[in-house]
C-alpha cells in the first residue's frame, strides 16, 4: 500500500504530467498528419477513379450530433450522378413485351389472353428489338409497350432457341437505341446496372444496381458451349430481355435467367452484348442463325478422368455422348473417342473446338484425329446445320 501512495506524491504527478503531455503532443500531431493525408490522397485518387473511397461518401457539416444536415462529398457525389446519368440514358430503349397465346377454357372455348410478360431493348431506330426467345415463345400476338406509354404490336424477325435470343420489331422509327459496349472489356467487380419489367408492366423499367459478379460463365446448350456474365443486380420475372449496362449506360449484356434456389441470392446471367450484337445482325438479315454442327456431347479431359476411365492421353476433349444420324456419328465416332486435333490444331478445350468449328461453314469436311484405345485414327467429318431444336 506503501508503494501505491508514494506513486501519487507531488514528484510523481509532476513526472507524470510532463510524459503525459509530450505522449498527447505526439498523438495529437500523428492525427493531425494522418487526417492532412487521407484528405489530400482521398481528394487526389476519387479524381481519378469514379468510385470514391469510404471516408469520402459523406462528411457532416457543421454541428450534427442531432441528425444536422450530411453534405455530399465530390468524390462520392460524381459516383452517385455516374449511376443516375447511366440510369437515364439507358432506361428509355428498354420496353415491355407482352406475348398473347390462346387459352382454353373448362368448355373447351378459346380466347386470346396474355400469357407472359418480358423486357426488350431497342437496337435500331427503325424498330427492331432484342429480347429472350422464351419471352415471345408461342405468341399469337406481340404487343411492346414504350416508356411514353404508347403500345405496338410487334412481329417476329427471328429467334435462335440456343442462345435465347429473338429479334422483333415495331413499326415506328426514330426511336432511341442502346448503345453497345464491348463485352469482351469487361472486368469483375465493376458496376452492372440491370433495367426491365419486374412482375409485369406495373413496374415497367425498374431500375437496379449490382456488379460483375464473373465473366464467361460456361453452359452448353445442345452441345454447344456458351458464355454469360454473372451478376448480382437484381433480376427478377420479368426483366428477361431487358438491359445489363456499365457505369456509361452502354449494353453490356441481355439478362436472360437467375438461379432459383432455396438459399441462394444474387446470380444472375446475362448474354453478352457482342454475342447479342452478332446474333441479332444475323436474325435481321438472314431470319435465322446458321452454325456448323457434329452431333457430340463433349467435355475438356482431365488428367484425374484420363485415369479414371484408363484412357491413353490425359488431354484432349473427351466425346461424352453422339447425337444418333449426327455428322460425327455418320463418321463413325464413337463414345469415349478422345479428339486431339482438327486439321493440324491440336485441341485442349471444349471453348477452343466451338472457336475452330465457327470458321468452317456448313457442307464443309473437317479432319479430326482422335485417340481411341491405344490407337490414333483420323476421321473425316461433313459439318451439318445445327438444329432448332433436338429431342
Amino acid at each position: 500500500m506503501e508503494r501505491f501512495y508514494k506513486d501519487f506524491s507531488g514528484e510523481g504527478k509532476k513526472k507524470s504530467h510532463f510524459w503525459k503531455g509530450l505522449f498527447l503532443g505526439f498523438l495529437v500531431g500523428g492525427l493531425a498528419l494522418a487526417t492532412a493525408f487521407f484528405y489530400f490522397a482521398g481528394s487526389i485518387l476519387s479524381q481519378e477513379y469514379m468510385a470514391p473511397f469510404p471516408w469520402e461518401f459523406a462528411k457532416q457539416s457543421g454541428d450534427n450530433k442531432n441528425g444536422g444536415p450530411i453534405e455530399i462529398s465530390p468524390g462520392a457525389m460524381h459516383y452517385y450522378m455516374a449511376v443516375v446519368n447511366a440510369a437515364e440514358k439507358a432506361t428509355p430503349p428498354v420496353v415491355g413485351i407482352s406475348n398473347f397465346g390462346v387459352v382454353y377454357d373448362f368448355l373447351g372455348r378459346a380466347s386470346l389472353q396474355q400469357r407472359a410478360s418480358g423486357s426488350g431493348v431497342i437496337i435500331r431506330g427503325d424498330g427492331y428489338i432484342v429480347t429472350n426467345y422464351h419471352v415471345i415463345e408461342d405468341s399469337k400476338e406481340l404487343i411492346v409497350s414504350l416508356g411514353s406509354g404508347e403500345k405496338l404490336p410487334a412481329t417476329i424477325i427471328g429467334m435462335d432457341l440456343p442462345t435465347d435470343l429473338a429479334v422483333i420489331r415495331i413499326d415506328k422509327g426514330d426511336l432511341i437505341t442502346a448503345s453497345m459496349a464491348d463485352s469482351d472489356k469487361l472486368r469483375v467487380g465493376e458496376p452492372a446496372i440491370a433495367i426491365g419489367n419486374p412482375l409485369g408492366l406495373d413496374f415497367q423499367q425498374s431500375v437496379t444496381l449490382g456488379v460483375v459478379s464473373a465473366l464467361k460463365r460456361s453452359i452448353t446448350i445442345q452441345g454447344q458451349n456458351f458464355s454469360f456474365i454473372q451478376t448480382d443486380a437484381a433480376i427478377n420475372d420479368g426483366n428477361s430481355g431487358g438491359a445489363l449496362v456499365n457505369i456509361k449506360g452502354e449494353l453490356i449484356g441481355i439478362n436472360t435467367a437467375k438461379i432459383k434456389i432455396a438459399g441462394v441470392e444474387g446470380m444472375g446471367f446475362a448474354i453478352p452484348s457482342n454475342t447479342v450484337e452478332q446474333i441479332s445482325d444475323a436474325l435481321i438479315n438472314k431470319g435465322k442463325v446458321v452454325r456448323p454442327w457434329m452431333g457430340v456431347y463433349i467435355s475438356t479431359l482431365t488428367p484425374l478422368e484420363a485415369k479414371r476411365y484408363d484412357l491413353s492421353v490425359e488431354n484432349g476433349i473427351l466425346v461424352q455422348d453422339i447425337v444418333k444420324g449426327g455428322p460425327a456419328d455418320k463418321a463413325g465416332i464413337l463414345p469415349m473417342d478422345v479428339l486431339l486435333e482438327i486439321g493440324d490444331t491440336k485441341l485442349s478445350d471444349t471453348a477452343q473446338l466451338q472457336l475452330i468449328l465457327q470458321k468452317y461453314s456448313v457442307g464443309e469436311t473437317i479432319k479430326i484425329t482422335l485417340a481411341r484405345g491405344q490407337e490414333e485414327i483420323l476421321f473425316e467429318v461433313t459439318l451439318a446445320e445445327l438444329p432448332e431444336k433436338m429431342d
